[in-house]
């Protein structure tokens, strides 16, 4: 099994390494495939990608959340990056953010965008370019300690693949 996890994970990242070959001026196809695969490969029912423009946070990318899910993600974005979500907190602390229970964390406070599209659990991995974070890579789930360290390894990866994608279109734009 863990042969097979490994398997599917390399071509994961060979999928999303072909996507930015092909699409050097526009990174959202490498965005949509990055959470499409993010979701799987973590078990995650939803998945989303977000840009941090320096000032405000932005949803670029969003999977598998029902329409009534999305609305709640997209009023509670653009928003400054706090230590009211996992997205926010991860920008600014530019590192992992894995809060196994929302109702537990006494910092979260966009619990009713967590009822809307259904998550207890929610990590956010912070897309870094040198030491400035760009944007996250954030998926949640509806139990509580949904992931695993290797789940965190896989979201880095893809983070650093979404980073290579933004320069890529930077350059060439």
């Amino acid at each position: 099994a863990r042969l097979a996890d490994a398997l599917e994970e390399r071509v994961a990242l060979s999928e999303i390494l072909r996507v930015i070959s092909q699409s050097p001026t526009d990174a959202q196809p490498v965005f949509d495939t990055i959470v499409a695969h993010a979701l799987r490969l973590c078990d995650a029912p939803a998945s989303g990608v977000y840009r941090f423009d320096g000032e405000l946070i932005h949803v670029v990318a969003l999977r598998n959340i029902d329409p009534a899910g999305a609305d709640a993600v997209r009023q509670a974005y653009p928003r400054p990056p706090t230590r009211g979500g996992a997205t926010g907190r991860a920008i600014l602390t530019r590192d992992v953010v894995y809060i196994r229970d929302v109702g537990e964390d006494p910092e979260y406070q966009l619990h009713s965008t967590a009822a809307a599209v259904g998550y207890r659990s929610i990590m956010s991995v912070p897309m870094l370019r040198g030491q400035n974070a760009i944007g996250a890579i954030t998926v949640n789930a509806a139990d509580v300690a949904a992931f695993s360290d290797n789940h965190v390894k896989l979201l880095q990866a893809f983070a650093d693949q979404a980073v290579i994608a933004i320069e890529n279109v930077r350059l060439f734009t």
